[in-house]
């Protein structure tokens, strides 16, 4: 598969000799996400059977140009398929264009394909029938995190007729009013000479629009989907629905040419394609490989050479969600850095995102491997190779372990910023299936319990027998016994200098002091992983204050993944002012950035207090030691 881009917009092309051709047309924002990899997938499968394949992101989602506050975009998407066509039939010269689309992209496929009036085929997959329908749906979703557990100290958006927002995404008004307008069995009839309709959720409404087809000359099959519900969920389980692929697959061959029977190899890396591209005013992005095409990633730079020796940002992964990020997090990091003069590179470590290979199922212990470190050092490698003066890296919950363990093997590495680090060691949890043995988080923080317990309500589902209450307590219960032995352990270790507990979590610390690398422990004030964090280190991780160089502050109002909008503000102006504040290694006239080696030498390090002071924290925030 190969990168490409066309009028601003981000995608990858995955070539084959076929005459007939697919344009994949994604769903809205978390949607995308949790179902990049399937969608992945069914483009490789596809291209395998002769069929070159087109699949992108539309103007102001993923890696493409634009901003969702952007006037006229839901225009822009329909453009923005018909464009893609263009492309697609331009680069494989394809006789036949296919368009298919999942969710929301099924309904903008159509919309397409009615206005472009050549498509031969079109396949949507449970798609979006009615624009108020849609928004109905988003705002039930919104209503649904923000009873999550790991939401419990965020700030709740008001309804609002200027924006719709789920799981971090938001349509503005202009695109908003723009969907609500829509209905497909209104504003189409003959969208293409075939259609397949797979569905699930709206049986009666997708058996009308398929008669409303049939009556207007289109040759129309319909089929359930039955393997929606385990496709469209988080990126770590969902599941490839290899059933609808298969259909795809064989209603292509039906209607076409007689796709291969031999398959070809799926690309074990990827090929060079796109070169710099202006996203915004100032800001070119760069589509690139590491590690041998195997870690994809993209190359974020503000114009002219500002920044071409400072150290630059490596933004990791968020669970198995793809470089684009939660609410399109490290996108909207990436280019705000860009504009200030700050080059980052956000990646997608190893079976993640677009890195080669894909994998069929991701669980667990492939977020947490070691293997995941070692793609984020040589990340901050490639940077250094480039003339930066080293890489910061900044990652959330299990992206802040990969950069944690990234940190302590790679010299090049000069400053971390790690978000809601959930463990400090990982310890494998999942059996010879993928399938957790063990629930990896049993409870959320004691402080979210302990505020429960001011709850009338919360008494009352107990005494109701509603809740377990005694289960929690008892967590509770060990949990500050676990609590008063480190604090014995500190105390024990003061009097006499022996070293209690946690000492293979203080020596990962020790050793990252001793080089001088910042890094920066961030938490929301009621995640889960401050249990991690004081269960080694003691209330609030007071006993992290003996290093230098270790920060740990906590911010209110901090969902765990970063999901909202006053959540990711908190980050990124977080991530600004460490930035400005300067790292202690480039302080150190001793170390030398030539050949990648910042690694301090024996026995030489920077006295306490020396260089300039760190920027105070983002707003929200409470520095270690502070109340």
């Amino acid at each position: 598969m190969t990168p490409i881009v066309f009028d601003g917009n981000f995608g990858w092309l995955h070539p084959a000799d076929g005459p007939d051709g697919v344009v994949l047309c994604s769903p809205f924002g978390y949607d995308a996400l949790g179902t990049h990899r399937g969608m992945r997938r069914l483009a490789e499968r596809l291209a395998a059977r002769g069929v070159p394949v087109l699949r992108f992101d539309y103007p102001a989602t993923g890696d493409s140009a634009g901003d969702p506050t952007d006037m006229g975009l839901w225009r822009a998407w329909i453009d923005s398929i018909k464009q893609a066509v263009a492309q697609l039939r331009a680069a494989s010269g394809v006789e036949r264009v296919t368009l298919c689309g999942l969710r929301l992209g099924g309904m903008l496929a159509a919309l397409a394909a009615q206005e472009l009036g050549d498509v031969d085929g079109l396949v949507m997959l449970s798609p979006v029938l009615s624009g108020k329908s849609y928004q109905r749906e988003l705002r039930a979703h919104y209503r649904q995190w923000v009873t999550l557990p790991e939401t419990l100290d965020r700030v709740v958006e008001p309804e609002t007729d200027e924006f719709v927002e789920a799981y971090g995404f938001r349509i503005y008004r202009d695109t908003l009013a723009s969907l609500l307008a829509v209905d497909l069995w209104r504003d189409t009839s003959r969208p293409a000479a075939r259609v397949l309709l797979l569905d699930a959720l709206n049986p009666a409404r997708v058996d009308a629009l398929a008669s409303h087809y049939a009556q207007h000359g289109v040759e129309v099959e319909r089929q359930s989907f039955d393997e929606y519900s385990r496709f469209m969920t988080e990126a770590l389980d969902s599941e490839m629905p290899n059933a609808a692929f298969d259909a795809i697959e064989n209603w292509l061959a039906a209607g076409g040419a007689p796709l291969a029977h031999t398959p070809a190899a799926v690309p074990q890396r990827g090929e060079d394609g796109a070169g710099g591209h202006h996203v915004a005013p100032g800001v070119l992005e760069t589509p690139v490989w590491l590690n041998g095409g195997k870690v994809f990633g993209i190359y974020c730079l503000p114009d002219g050479a500002a920044a071409a020796s400072a150290p630059a940002v490596v933004l990791l992964n968020t669970g198995a969600e793809s470089r684009i990020g939660n609410g399109r997090f490290g996108v909207r990091l990436a280019r705000r850095l860009a504009r200030q003069g700050i080059a980052s590179l956000r990646i997608d470590a190893g079976n993640i995102g677009d890195s080669m290979p894909l994998a069929e199922t991701l669980n667990l212990d492939a977020l947490y491997s070691q293997t995941s470190a070692e793609d984020a050092a040589r990340a901050s490698r490639w940077l250094v190779e480039r003339g930066h003066a080293g890489g910061v890296l900044v990652g959330i919950c299990s992206g802040a372990y990969i950069g944690l363990h990234a940190a302590t093997r790679e010299a090049t590495v000069i400053g971390a910023v790690l978000v809601n680090l959930q463990k400090f060691r990982w310890n494998d949890v999942c059996d010879e299936h993928g399938k957790p043995m063990a629930t990896a988080t049993r409870f959320g923080s004691t402080r979210s319990y302990l505020r429960s317990l001011t709850k009338p309500d919360k008494w009352l589902r107990f005494l109701k027998g509603e809740s377990g209450g005694l289960g929690v307590l008892r967590e509770l219960a060990m949990r500050m016994a676990s609590r008063a032995g480190v604090t014995l352990a500190d105390r024990v270790g003061r009097l006499c200098g022996i070293e209690l507990g946690a000492t293979d979590e203080r020596r990962l610390f020790a050793g990252l002091d001793e080089r001088g690398v910042d890094i920066h422990l961030v938490y929301g004030v009621l995640d889960a992983g401050l249990e991690e964090l004081e269960r080694c280190f003691g209330a609030r991780g007071t006993r992290l204050r003996r290093f230098e160089h270790i920060q740990v502050a906590f911010c209110k109002h901090t969902d765990h993944a970063i999901l909202s909008s006053v959540a990711q503000e908190n980050v990124i102006s977080y991530v600004e002012k460490v930035y400005r504040g300067g790292f202690t290694k480039l302080r150190q006239p001793h170390i030398a950035a030539l050949d990648g080696d910042l690694r301090n030498q024996p026995g030489e390090r920077q006295s306490a207090g020396a260089g300039p002071a760190l920027a105070e924290p983002g707003s929200g925030f409470q520095p270690l030691g502070k109340a």
